[in-house]
């Protein structure tokens, strides 16, 4: 599978005519693009309330291959038209970046691609390609002890290399509430990860917790 995050980042007041141009293209796209299977977007928590006045959105989509992202899904002719209404909503161009899955994690626990609560998005940056090595194989085995605790309030947490450089390692989670976000990210595993990375692999992170605003989908 091919894995892109995203941030759209808004001019003042730029997502609600945004959302209305997403709204006509999420719909074409659900219906004529079976290759975009996962479609799933998250506002800032600090602006759980006031959708209106993000100055940013994440977006995680996920496609079979490139192929799915680039020349299918780009290149339709709604996306030509949600493109005239977006862009001048927003302050930069598309901010994309591309991942690979590393094993053990899991995208929809329950089964039933019920709503979280919140996500977490943490962007991991290595020292070094090796250290990169060394990370992802312990992210791994993290994922894999997440899944095997089965906590049901934790309903996805996936770990992925980047694919844009040798460095880059990530964690998407989702969660049903906020308490069990910071219940999982104190689990021996998850601490274990940072103290043994944070000294010789791990270079920085950048995490942000998400709301979901309701529109795409987690999986077809």
């Amino acid at each position: 599978m091919f894995y892109l995050f995203a941030y759209v980042n808004f001019m003042p007041n730029g997502y609600g005519p945004w959302q209305a141009a997403y709204d006509k293209l999420g719909e074409y796209v659900w219906k004529e693009e079976p290759s975009t299977l996962s479609y799933y977007f998250g506002i800032p928590y600090d602006y759980e309330h006031d959708f209106e006045s993000t100055p940013l959105m994440f977006a995680w989509e996920v496609y079979p291959d490139r192929k799915g992202l680039y020349e299918t899904h780009f290149n339709s002719p709604a996306m030509a038209e949600f493109q005239k209404a977006a862009l001048p909503a927003m302050s930069t161009g598309f901010d994309l970046a591309h991942y690979a899955e590393l094993p053990g994690g899991m995208l929809d626990a329950p089964g039933d691609a019920r709503q979280c609560g919140v996500m977490q998005d943490i962007r991991i940056q290595c020292k070094s390609p090796e250290a990169r090595t060394v990370a992802a194989a312990r992210l791994a085995a993290v994922a894999a002890a997440v899944r095997a605790r089965a906590d049901p309030a934790v309903l996805t947490w996936m770990a992925f290399e980047c694919l844009d450089d040798e460095t880059g390692l990530r964690v998407f989670a989702r969660f049903e509430d906020r308490a069990a976000m910071e219940r999982a990210n104190a689990w021996d595993e998850v601490v274990g990860f940072w103290t043994a990375s944070k000294e010789k692999e791990i270079a920085r992170i950048d995490q942000r917790a998400y709301v979901p605003n309701g529109k795409g989908w987690l999986h077809r």
